[in-house]
């Protein structure tokens, strides 16, 4: 079983306090306890103590603690308690050094689980058996009275011992929890979040490793992060197979261990030893190499109640996780654990020897830059480039940023922003000595924090003058998913880099609830919207037009340039076009590009778009949803609204482009002129407007095949 671990001197009270026992090892006792031993003590101790764990056994609380022990572990308890009761008797000791030894003991209970009244219980049982062995003792009956006195002090300063660690113990769980809630505040991503939490779960007094896991599409829970150097083992173990990998099937062996059965249940499943369980099996050597005796799997929730990681925690002491102090435990780390990986983010699965590969590659600084170029929507022309981090591995592939971004704590996501601006310079310098006309906007993607951390502005400013590159040249762009927590500071560092001449580009908007109000809180040079709304062309082509609409409109009227992501195809870019966005960017235009493409690209770039005369069906349905705008406005002038409505159109522009080849959409225009002047808001109209969209929408989805 473990060995004991020091204890400190701050466990120990004042001299004054053992002042009060020191009669009780008075050379008299000594002298009196020594009478005693020659009249066949050892033996009665012998005795009792197999009685005692005799009577335990039989009673519930403690005869489940004993039931979790082999034989060979139960004669060695019994060896231990053999001696320390021995020791209760011995003469030549001092209450400081019976003190210590309860302080030991103590702490072997708590580890094990056996709780304060459990403790009371046994003792209760020493001073019955004292009094059965004093009665029989050919003393005085003062001799009895005062080695009586003697040793149930003795046997009070051991149980003050013992109970002393027991509250120590409870402190200790206080402040772990304190060290983790406060692990969970100061994260700023899930890789300081995991490797924080885990590491002030792993120092914690009886707990040996940690590891958390995700199930991949299989079911098998692939091990994200570990703490303590048994742990790393032990993961080790695992992902080389040599134990099977937790499942969360219960078809599998290795889905019926309390990993699977966490993940099933939703509840917190708790082995208490791997010696005596028998689920336990395909993983009892291995544990027991690695001196894991218990564990526990806390399955961590989302917002539904359903498991989307399980916490693995093992323990030296066979029990440990069932006391009710560390079930108490257990549930606050569901608890705040599950919560803050959920607000920090949910991403794909990466096994801790992949997310150590990563973190070695941007060691090493394999970090290449690709650039996406981003055109004026007006005028056709480059207007800006954004840059793109991947990985170059050992293999010589690049890695994507959703492949290794969330393995990055705070200190990796600095050093990749760092090498990455670094090569935005050299490629800015060389890009100016090819074309010194040409001036291009780079932007560059910042942390969340980033804005409130002094080490990114520094490294800002520092490179850039190191370089010789001029701040216009720089944008950043903000992807905020989360409040910032000091929004003070975060608007000065922003009017400090606009003050310079960096632009604030503003990422994704349109992509959560909160997107609007980030538009208002974060003052903005541009915004971007989110690709995802883009994308919503192939299922609900009038919704994703109105939305990058408004969107656009209300960007605009806070002063921000717009830029619409995710343009495929000359539909998209020609939709983005009419419906009056600033930039554009996606694979039509071009995808992202090592740095001696960008120059070729931009000489033989040539924009497709004429917003005047729409080439596709997209392009004529977002002609007709800014026709519908106008006439919404006309409403009170009726004369006008009459005139506006036989302007041609841009569908009839479309029509034309292809030889109105298409008499139905000819017709259903027409026929939707005619009941146009019967108002926009008159029944016929709202229907005749229902076909028409539908109509564009099926002619865009045919012209994609």
């Amino acid at each position: 079983m473990t060995t004991s671990r020091p204890i400190t001197k701050d466990a120990f009270p004042s001299p004054a306090y053992f002042a009060d026992f020191a009669e009780s090892y008075s050379a008299h006792i000594d002298e009196l306890l020594q009478r005693l031993m020659e009249q066949t003590l050892d033996n009665e101790i012998h005795d009792f103590v197999y009685s005692f764990y005799t009577q335990l056994s039989n009673r519930p609380e403690s005869g489940a603690i004993l039931s979790r022990l082999g034989l060979e572990e139960l004669d060695q308890l019994k060896s231990r308690q053999l001696q320390h009761l021995q020791s209760l008797f011995s003469r030549g000791t001092s209450p400081q050094v019976q003190y210590e030894r309860a302080l030991y003991v103590g702490w072997v209970h708590e580890m094990v689980g056996v709780s304060v009244p459990m403790l009371m219980e046994a003792y209760h049982l020493y001073h019955s058996k004292v009094e059965e062995i004093l009665s029989a003792a050919v003393l005085s009956a003062q001799q009895r009275d005062e080695l009586r006195a003697a040793i149930h002090q003795r046997l009070q300063l051991d149980i003050e011992g013992q109970t002393a660690i027991h509250t120590r113990f409870a402190v200790k769980i206080g402040s772990l929890q304190t060290a983790l809630d406060d692990a969970i505040q100061k994260a700023g991503n899930l890789a300081d979040l995991l490797r924080n939490s885990l590491q002030s779960l792993g120092n914690f007094d009886g707990i040996s490793a940690c590891l958390l896991s995700r199930p991949d599409a299989q079911g098998v829970m692939q091990i994200e992060a570990e703490s303590g150097e048994e742990g790393s083992r032990y993961a080790e173990s695992l992902r080389l197979k040599r134990v099977p990998l937790f499942e969360t099937e219960a078809a599998s062996i290795a889905g019926n261990g309390p990993s699977g059965r966490a993940w099933r249940s939703a509840q917190i499943q708790i082995n208490d030893s791997f010696e005596v369980e028998a689920t336990m099996h395909p993983w009892r050597a291995e544990a027991k190499m690695r001196g894991f005796r218990s564990s526990a799997a806390v399955p961590l929730l989302d917002e539904s109640g359903q498991p989307f990681a399980i916490l693995s925690l093992y323990s030296g002491w066979p029990g440990f996780f069932s006391a009710v102090t560390r079930v108490v435990m257990l549930r606050h780390i569901q608890q705040t654990m599950g919560h803050a990986i959920l607000r920090l983010e949910q991403t794909a699965v990466i096994p801790s020897d992949l997310r150590n590969a990563f973190r070695q590659i941007l060691e090493d600084g394999a970090v290449e830059m690709l650039y996406q170029p981003i055109i004026d929507l007006r005028s056709g022309k480059l207007d800006s480039l954004e840059a793109l981090a991947r990985l170059r591995d050992k293999g010589g592939q690049l890695i994507a940023p959703a492949a290794f971004l969330s393995a990055f704590g705070k200190a990796g996501l600095l050093r990749l922003f760092r090498l990455g601006l670094e090569q935005v310079c050299r490629d800015v310098r060389m890009w100016r000595e090819l074309n010194p006309r040409l001036e291009l906007l780079v932007a560059l993607n910042l942390p969340p924090d980033g804005l409130t951390q002094d080490a990114y502005r520094d490294s800002v400013f520092e490179i850039l003058s190191r370089w010789n590159v001029s701040p216009t040249v720089l944008a950043l762009e903000i992807l905020e998913t989360k409040e910032s927590l000091d929004i003070g500071k975060r608007d000065a560092r922003i009017a400090e880099f606009q003050e310079a001449g960096i632009r604030i580009a503003q990422d994704d908007l349109g992509s959560g609830h909160s997107s609007l109000m980030r538009m208002d809180r974060l003052p903005s040079d541009r915004v971007k919207i989110d690709q995802a709304l883009v994308r919503g062309t192939l299922k609900r082509p009038v919704r994703a037009l109105e939305f990058i609409y408004h969107l656009t409109l209300l960007a605009q009227g806070f002063g921000a340039q717009v830029t619409v992501e995710g343009l495929e195809d000359e539909g998209l870019i020609e939709a983005a076009t009419i419906l009056g966005a600033d930039h554009g960017q996606g694979y039509g235009i071009a995808r992202p590009m090592p740095t001696h493409e960008v120059m070729p690209w931009n000489q033989a770039w040539s924009f497709p778009v004429d917003p005047e005369r729409p080439k596709t069906a997209l392009g004529a349905l977002a002609g007709y949803l800014l026709w519908d705008h106008k006439l919404g406005t006309l409403a009170d002038w009726p004369e006008f609204a009459a005139q506006f409505i036989q302007e041609p159109w841009l569908v009839h522009r479309y029509l034309k482009h292809h030889g109105n080849s298409d008499p139905e959409l000819s017709m259903m225009l027409e026929r939707t002129q005619i009941v146009a002047l019967k108002g926009q808001r008159s029944a016929k109209y709202k229907q005749m407007r229902k076909e028409l969209i539908e109509r564009l929408g099926e002619i865009w989805l045919n012209e994609r095949k």
